[in-house]
């Protein structure tokens, strides 16, 4: 089946049923309406001259007409940019000179963040923006563009087409961008939905940025593809989430996908019954994936709502990598087993395979391999697809060849010679009552050559002070002597990128500046340090 008969047949097959829902005016757009929209604006992008194979930057909040901006660009053969409204000026400035699109798509309260740069800029009209704040910009409204009855939606589409140019949200350094091709995104999302059972009565709660893999292809791009349904809303944060699970509820939504930072907020803010109710009475699948699931955080969540957490493994540059099967396993680390056409194996630090149960460095053999990064000058970097891609994750196969994740090699900390797991330490710190969030990192040591820091964020009301003496006591029970933090770090919030990973770049430099053992030059202002104890 080519890419165009596989939209088609799902537009064809679903032409009456309700493709999107909006959470804010409870909007519903059939799969016919939908197909309809992105047509009508894909050929009008084309009337002002986009052409297939042009970047095109998109910088729009989540919403249904969102939804339909990206189909038509995929419709037309143009390549999507997704830029996140909440960057800084600096980054989306950054982000433009990289990718050269030779159109802008924004709304109007992201318009002075592309002003000055040199190409045209056009403002989609959303639901939740007055027509007349036009900001000076050329401006286009869907709900008004005249049905085309002559445009072909994917009339010379191409497996190998470029499809997304997808900026990764850093951590230290500035966004990288990567590029995926439409043939292998599709074959991707349908083999994941094979193995995890998700069809077209599974319905979606898109709360993730759109701008970010999770939004766009987990969520979006997906969906579409089983013929399923979607709940479009704002990118979830503390505030959205007291209204979390009526929302879900009220729209009947029976699939989740979720950051484990979303758990964590969940639990800590959820004060009623409504979401444990729901869960159990109507929640099919309940997804986690982007950032290391804390052990606690997904029996406390699992306990409480009675649905099981389904741990997905996958990267930006690779897509998904393994789907969960065992849903006997309910051990730290767990991911899964490879998807069909996927291979895995674990290498030592001389790129050796090591035996089973051993951890190494996770390298992935996969043919949804992304199309290459981009250089400073915007030109692609192709990639060698028959090739490994080592991950830079940590961890071992069983002898069932099933995944689990240990950690981050560039995280990994070496005191005295001994080769240290961070996420062992945190995942060990989390038990503790009073401890929220916890993130390790190394500092330099005369001796060791690195030693351990582990920096918490406290529950509410908690003072590092009162409570020092029982982390010790419980780090010294549970860990080896060789684990134990050196020192304890209070931390108002832990630095996060866009996708929920902790920014463990940034914390090393707050540690840096506080204990002065380095020189420190990132601004201190995602988190600010209360206490340091020695031990």
């Amino acid at each position: 089946m080519t890419i165009r008969e596989m939209i088609t047949d799902v537009v064809a097959r679903r032409q009456e049923h309700v493709f999107l829902v909006d959470a804010i005016t409870s909007r519903e757009i059939t799969y016919g309406e939908f197909h309809r929209q992105a047509c009508a604006l894909a050929a009008e992008l084309r009337r002002r001259g986009v052409q297939k194979g042009d970047r095109i930057g998109v910088m729009v909040p989540n919403c249904c007409e969102l939804a339909v901006l990206y189909f038509a660009c995929i419709y037309l053969g143009a390549v999507i940019v997704p830029i996140n409204p909440s960057l800084s000026k600096g980054d989306v400035q950054f982000i433009l000179a990289s990718c050269k699109p030779a159109l802008i798509v924004t709304s109007a309260n992201s318009a002075d963040a592309v002003a000055g740069f040199q190409t045209s800029v056009l403002r989609l009209v959303t639901a939740q923006e007055s027509t007349r704040d036009s900001r000076g910009l050329d401006q286009i409204r869907i709900d008004v563009l005249a049905e085309s009855k002559e445009f072909v939606p994917l009339e010379t589409a191409d497996g190998e087409d470029l499809v997304v140019i997808m900026y990764t949200s850093g951590t230290s350094a500035k966004p990288k961008g990567l590029a995926h091709k439409l043939g292998r995104m599709f074959r991707n999302a349908t083999a994941f939905a094979g193995a995890q059972h998700i069809d077209q009565d599974s319905r979606f709660y898109l709360t993730l940025s759109m701008a970010y893999m999770g939004g766009f292809y987990n969520l979006l791009v997906l969906p579409f593809l089983c013929g399923a349904s979607i709940v479009v809303d704002h990118v979830f944060d503390a505030r959205s989430s007291l209204h979390f699970w009526d929302k879900a509820k009220n729209n009947q939504v029976n699939t989740l996908w979720l950051a484990p930072t979303v758990l964590s907020i969940l639990l800590r803010m959820d004060r009623g019954r409504t979401g444990e109710e729901f869960c159990r009475s109507s929640v099919r699948h309940t997804f986690v994936g982007f950032a290391p699931l804390p052990l606690k955080v997904k029996d406390e969540f699992e306990a409480r709502y009675g649905v099981r957490v389904i741990e997905n493994y996958g990267l930006s540059e690779t897509l998904f990598v393994t789907a969960r099967s065992r849903g006997d396993f309910g051990a730290s680390g767990y991911v899964g087993e490879a998807l069909p056409g996927v291979a895995l194996r674990v290498v030592s630090d001389q790129d050796n395979p090591v035996p089973s149960g051993m951890d190494g460095e996770v390298e992935i053999l996969t043919p949804d391999l992304m199309a290459g990064y981009l250089d400073a000058d915007g030109a692609l970097l192709g990639m060698n697809a028959a090739g490994w891609f080592p991950t830079g994750d940590v961890g071992h196969l069983d002898d069932r060849g099933s995944l689990f994740i240990t950690g981050r090699k560039k995280d990994l900390i070496i005191r005295g010679g001994v080769n240290i797991s961070p996420a062992a330490i945190e995942e060990e710190l989390m038990h503790v009552h009073g401890i929220a969030d916890v993130a390790v990192v190394s500092i330099p040591h005369e001796l060791y050559g690195e030693d351990i820091v582990a920096v918490l964020k406290l529950e509410a009301g908690v003072e590092l002070e009162s409570m020092l003496d029982s982390v010790v006591a419980h780090a010294k029970r549970n860990l080896a002597q060789h684990q134990q933090p050196a020192r304890y770090i209070a931390i108002d919030e832990l630095p996060r990128t866009a996708n929920g990973k902790v920014q463990k770049a940034h914390i090393r430099e707050l540690v840096a500046e506080k204990l002065q053992v380095g020189s420190a030059s990132t601004p201190r202002t995602q988190a600010t340090e209360s206490s340091v104890v020695t031990r």
